[in-house]
C-alpha cells in the first residue's frame, strides 16, 4: 500500500510540473497552426509577372525585364500591354526566342509609352509560370521609373476561349527601379531602391494579412513569385520585407 501511495505522489508531482509547460505551449502550438494554415491557402488567379535584371541601373547602361505568365488553369492564348516612361528608358528590342508562345498573333510592338504583344500555343496550352518575352532596354534619364502591366487577357484552352481571371494590380505586375549617375552615393541609391519595394500583392493600396497569406502560400509551394528585393530567390528576407510594410498605410 505504501508503494502505491509513493507511486501516486510521483505521478501527481510529474503532472504538476508538466501543467505549466502545457499551459504555455498551447498558444505556441496555435500560432504554428495558424502559420501553417496560411501557408497552404492558394489563390485562384492568374497573373503577368515582371522580373527586372536589377533594381538600380547606371545611366546609359542596358538592362532587361523578363515577362512571365502564370496560369492557374490551362491557358493557350494571351495578350499583354506594358506601360513604361519613354523619357527614362529606351526600348531596344523584345526577345521572344525562349517564349512559351509558339504562334504570335501580334508581334511585339513598341509605341510611345507602351509595349504590346500577343499569341498562343497549341492544344490546351500551359499551366504554371512560363517566360513569355524579355524586354531589352537602356537607361536614359536618372530617377525612379517603372514598368507596369496595364492590360492583360488570358484565354483558357478549353475549346471555348473562356476568359481567365487575371490580376494586373498586384506587386508582380509592376517593377520599379532607380536610374543613377556615376556621382551618386551607393548608400543613397540603396535607400531609394528600398523605399520603392512594393509588397502590396493584391494591389488594394495596403499590405494586410491577405497579402501575407498569399506570400506564405507561394513560399510554401517553393515559388519565386514574390521576390521583393529581386535577388533571384524568395526567402526569409522577402518575408521580413512584407512584414515591415504591413499595416503601414
Amino acid at each position: 500500500m505504501k508503494r502505491l501511495v509513493l507511486l501516486w505522489q510521483k505521478i501527481f508531482k510529474a503532472k504538476a510540473v508538466q501543467k505549466p509547460t502545457v499551459k504555455y505551449m498551447f498558444p505556441l502550438v496555435l500560432g504554428f497552426a495558424a502559420i501553417f494554415a496560411a501557408s497552404v491557402v492558394s489563390t485562384e488567379t492568374s497573373y503577368i509577372k515582371l522580373v527586372p535584371s536589377a533594381t538600380s541601373v547606371l545611366q546609359g547602361e542596358r538592362f532587361s525585364i523578363e515577362v512571365y505568365a502564370s496560369a492557374h488553369v490551362p491557358v493557350n492564348a494571351l495578350d499583354v500591354t506594358i506601360d513604361f516612361s519613354k523619357d527614362k528608358v529606351e526600348i531596344l528590342s523584345v526577345d521572344k526566342s525562349q517564349s512559351v508562345l509558339t504562334i504570335w498573333t501580334q508581334e511585339p510592338e513598341i509605341t510611345a509609352n507602351t509595349i504590346s504583344f500577343g499569341g498562343g500555343t497549341f492544344r490546351r496550352g500551359f499551366v504554371g509560370e512560363h517566360l513569355v518575352a524579355t524586354i531589352k532596354a537602356e537607361a536614359k534619364q536618372t530617377g525612379q521609373t517603372e514598368f507596369l502591366v496595364s492590360d492583360a487577357e488570358l484565354l483558357a484552352g478549353d475549346g471555348k476561349g473562356t476568359p481567365v481571371e487575371v490580376a494586373t494590380t498586384g506587386a508582380d505586375s509592376r517593377t520599379s527601379f532607380y536610374i543613377y549617375d556615376q556621382n551618386e552615393d551607393p548608400a543613397e541609391i540603396s535607400a531609394k531602391v528600398g523605399l520603392n519595394i512594393n509588397a502590396d500583392i493584391d494591389g488594394d493600396g495596403k499590405v494586410t494579412l491577405k497579402d501575407i497569406s498569399t506570400f506564405m502560400a507561394a513560399w510554401h509551394s517553393k515559388s519565386e513569385t514574390h521576390d521583393f528585393n529581386n535577388d533571384g530567390r524568395m526567402n526569409f528576407i522577402d518575408f521580413s520585407i512584407i512584414l515591415a510594410r504591413s499595416f503601414t498605410s
